[in-house]
């Protein structure tokens, strides 16, 4: 890599420390997290808050309004988003619960929009975050409707990690998940990923066939676990509706 791609990585490594720090970073921080020197740190810091990217209060770095403003734009260019976002509103309003929709990237899913429930559960999902795939709803679920090649590199890739008692950590156990998941047509999510959080939900696909994204429906295990069938119904409706405009 040369010198000036070098430069660029770093600035991005910068902005990612950050941006998963709730409550900011220290240039020191920074500098020791990225292996630049402190020096070449503060000058890239300096910039991006002269920029509006970052915003630093007492030493402290946060994300900036310039962020706020890209993330704007950037949901109303995403064809995707346009698309599924009146259908988002209309599911949450109608089940009172948390709606995701979530990408594939990589080896990770990526939340790129949500809608809020009415009931009062906090979950640890953000628009922009990164989520593994095999414990989550929407990242079994785009597993689970991948071409059988591309599937399994994407198995190979997995390192398994318990988040809760019930997350699957074994290959055997996942690939037996993946098949009931293609047979039925939807994903559950029970509280694998988050403490008494239960999830349902269903693929999107494009023109070619290809799944490309998922949305879920999430909230308390108490709340939605009895209405798991009703809300796949919902769910695989406004999926296909999706998948549709694609």
């Amino acid at each position: 890599m040369k010198n000036g791609e070098k430069s660029f990585s770093k600035l991005f490594d910068i902005i990612e420390l950050v941006a998963q720090s709730p409550a900011g970073m220290s240039g020191k921080a920074l500098a020791e997290a990225t292996a630049i020197p402190l020096s070449t740190t503060f000058r890239m810091l300096k910039f991006m808050v002269d920029k509006d990217y970052l915003r630093s209060d007492k030493g402290v770095y946060t994300l900036g309004v310039g962020f706020v403003r890209l993330g704007n734009v950037a949901e109303s260019q995403n064809p995707l988003i346009k698309t599924a976002r009146p259908l988002l509103a209309e599911l949450s309003l109608q089940t009172q619960e948390t709606v995701h929709l979530a990408k594939l990237q990589n080896d990770k899913i990526i939340y790129i929009d949500k809608v809020e429930g009415s009931h009062l559960i906090h979950m640890g999902s953000l628009i922009g975050k990164s989520g593994p795939l095999y414990c989550t709803g929407v990242g079994k679920v785009i597993l689970a409707f991948q071409k059988p090649d591309r599937q399994e590199e994407m198995l190979q890739t997995i390192d398994y990690h318990a988040f809760t008692d019930h997350t699957i950590t074994d290959e055997s156990a996942m690939r037996d998940e993946l098949a009931r998941i293609r047979q039925q047509g939807y994903a559950i999510d029970d509280c694998e990923h988050e403490d008494w959080i239960y999830c349902v939900a269903a693929p999107i696909f494009d023109n070619s066939g290809s799944c490309i994204a998922g949305i879920s429906l999430s909230g308390a295990e108490m709340y939605m676990r009895k209405r798991r069938q009703q809300l796949a119904g919902l769910l695989i409706a406004a999926a296909n509706h999706i998948s549709s405009a694609q």
